[in-house]
């Protein structure tokens, strides 16, 4: 009976620590399965960021070109203006300057006065 008793503690002993390492070893598959969707949720996570970065990235880029060409084009127009601008003053000038030299031909000159001693 005594065997029979140290037999079954035995087996009870084997059977318990031998539950524990089972149940230890699903336990640490849980976690590895736990971690791995952690990771890769966190990887696709991070995935979209660099997507949205990048997409926002361009978006600025696209709206700096713009913003560089209307400012370009605006120079351009100001260039011109500017160079309309003297161009009339050019002959302004040259016609002030023929009305002048036309009113000096029609003017007959102013006789000198000679003073004798």
């Amino acid at each position: 009976m005594q065997k029979l008793i140290v037999i079954g503690f035995a087996a009870l002993s084997l059977i318990g620590t031998s539950s524990l390492a089972l149940a230890d070893e699903a336990m640490m598959g849980e976690m590895g399965n736990m971690k791995n969707e952690m990771k890769t949720e966190k990887d696709s996570v991070k995935s979209d960021m660099k997507a949205k970065k990048k997409e926002m990235k361009s978006q600025t880029k696209v709206q700096k070109e713009k913003m560089k060409a209307k400012s370009h084009e605006t120079k351009g127009k100001v260039k011109a203006q500017k160079h309309t601008a003297k161009a009339k003053v050019g002959e302004t000038k040259s016609s002030v300057h023929s009305m002048k030299h036309d009113m000096k031909a029609t003017v007959p000159a102013a006789p000198s006065l000679e003073v004798t001693p």
